[in-house]
């Protein structure tokens, strides 16, 4: 899994790699919408489509209403954000649906930074220490009909 997660943090958006579509399990750190803490579940699904655009999909309870819901964070790569410790994507819009009802889904423009942060193999003596990729992800909906105007996540896998 490590090795797949830098294989898509090494590739820039102008070079195409091979598409990836798959579930992680993790530990969510923190959600919050609209400032608000909320519990988020500890699954992460990442969709690489191969050429720049990466979806981080996850999902929460929703503290008003009790729903489950589904978010969506859809990013565009960009290699002039790549560096050293990780790369960042921008968001460019938020997809939220309740569990068990994609007619609900609705997509908002959105503006915002996603972090994935690469793991750097640490020795302690001659033993290589795995560490774990973190991913973080903020992401404002200028729309006023949207429910949610702020969407901050950070999940480790």
């Amino acid at each position: 899994m490590i090795a797949l997660a830098l294989a898509i943090l090494s590739g820039e958006a102008a070079q195409a790699h091979p598409p990836v579509d798959e579930v992680n399990a993790g530990h969510c750190l923190e959600l919050k919408v609209n400032g608000q803490a909320i519990p988020c579940n500890n699954d992460l699904r990442l969709v690489d489509d191969g050429k720049g655009e990466v979806t981080f999909i996850t999902g929460y309870g929703d503290g008003k209403t009790g729903a489950k819901m589904v978010v969506a964070f859809t990013t565009a790569q960009t290699p002039d954000m790549e560096n050293a410790y990780g790369y960042a994507l921008r968001v460019n819009s938020l997809t939220l649906m309740s569990v068990g009802a994609p007619d609900t889904q609705k997509h908002w423009p959105a503006s915002g930074l996603c972090f994935m942060v690469k793991p750097n193999p640490v020795r302690a003596g001659t033993t290589k220490i795995k560490q774990d990729i973190v991913v973080m992800c903020s992401a404002s909906l200028p729309d006023t009909a949207a429910h949610v105007r702020r969407i901050d996540w950070k999940f480790i896998l």
